[in-house]
């Protein structure tokens, strides 16, 4: 776990809250929990094995600020760029608002996508398969980066 405390669960909390900011602090924040996600994946042994099988290219549209970024997720890295990869096998849409919601767990992304909050393109296994990595990844911190039982 080499650097995964440069973002602990204290400061974790904290950054969601900033996410609430200009857009432009959103964008930033928003780029460090997804790279504390990386981190955590790619630094823990139950995690690495929960992607071993994945191979799949997620792209994400947040409409209201006119922000994208892609994760590219594949048996051993995890490859988090802004912009559009015309690869991705998976589109999730939505706003900065739900966004912040999902992490803040105030609502669950599967909720959000049966009321028509959040429009997706693609396999729907996919998509469930990265709500369960994210759900994970939450869980892992805010139990304090412990293995989660």
């Amino acid at each position: 776990m080499t650097q995964i405390n440069m973002l602990d669960s204290k400061s974790f909390n904290s950054v969601i809250s900033d996410l609430e900011d200009k857009n432009q602090e959103f964008i930033t924040n928003l780029g460090k929990i997804i790279n504390l996600g990386i981190n955590i994946v790619m630094n823990t042994e139950e995690l690495l094995e929960e992607i071993n099988d994945y191979n799949y290219i997620y792209q994400i549209f947040i409409t209201d600020i006119k922000f994208n970024f892609w994760i590219k997720v594949s048996k051993e890295s995890i490859i988090y760029k802004k912009g559009v990869n015309r690869d991705a096998s998976f589109q999730v849409k939505f706003t900065k608002d739900i966004i912040i919601k999902v992490l803040k767990r105030e609502m669950r992304g599967s909720e959000a996508y049966m009321k028509g909050i959040i429009k997706v393109d693609g396999d729907l296994t996919q998509g469930l398969r990265f709500i369960k990595l994210l759900r994970l990844i939450l869980k892992y911190i805010n139990n304090g980066f412990k293995k989660i039982e």
